[in-house]
């Protein structure tokens, strides 16, 4: 495969401090083979590789979740938490995204890694809250951990993805690299969702 050549827009090739002729002929060096990348890639899903993508979301879960004792509400229970966990479960598809794009072979791929992530980042959950945290949970907690958080979690994690795919579309349509901000506003719904679902257990005092 033939290497990548100089990003014209890094440090090292800044077109402010190179002359504009080497400057154009370096970027559209580096369009042509993002082009070739993007037209070479193959579109079959590749289910293994997305799918340790969508596992790599376990360890985020998990770190993320023994930040705090699930003691009294606090402002990281309400505010915190829900930004480090949605950003941990779009983590590994967003770093790949952003380095190699036509890794995906859709923009659905993404959303279904993303929910997917998520649902494993509610199992992690769940078996803290259950086996660790709450003693003799009741059937309810059980099922309300098992329905509502899972459900609560999955479709976070699918709004991110959907932000994920918006960035995957523009970038094969231009046949560039991504363009990471266009998903922001998807990740911060994503967030708000996750903590007005917080805020109001905290209220109600449902854990």
């Amino acid at each position: 495969m033939k290497p990548a050549p100089d990003d014209p827009n890094g440090v090292a090739g800044e077109p402010a401090l190179a002359d504009a002729p080497a400057a154009g002929a370096a970027r559209a060096e580096r369009a042509a083979w993002l082009a070739d990348q993007w037209d070479s890639a193959p579109r079959s899903p590749r289910l293994g590789r997305c799918l340790l993508l969508a596992l790599a979301a376990g360890p985020f879960a998990a770190v993320c979740a023994l930040l705090r004792e699930p003691s009294a509400p606090t402002l990281l229970t309400i505010a915190g938490a829900p930004v480090a966990e949605e950003l941990a479960k779009a983590a590994a598809a967003l770093m790949v995204l952003e380095k190699k794009p036509w890794f995906f072979p859709g923009a659905a791929t993404l959303v279904a890694l993303c929910a997917f992530s998520g649902f494993v980042f509610a199992g992690i959950e769940n078996a803290l809250y259950l086996f660790v945290y709450i003693d003799d949970p009741s059937p309810g907690i059980v099922l309300w951990r098992l329905v509502v958080c899972t459900s609560l979690h999955v479709v976070c994690a699918a709004v991110s993805g959907f932000g994920l795919a918006r960035v995957w579309r523009c970038a094969a349509r231009e046949r560039a690299m991504p363009r990471l901000s266009l998903a922001t506003p998807f990740l911060v719904a994503a967030i708000l969702i996750h903590a007005l679902y917080n805020l109001a257990a905290t209220f109600l005092s449902i854990r």
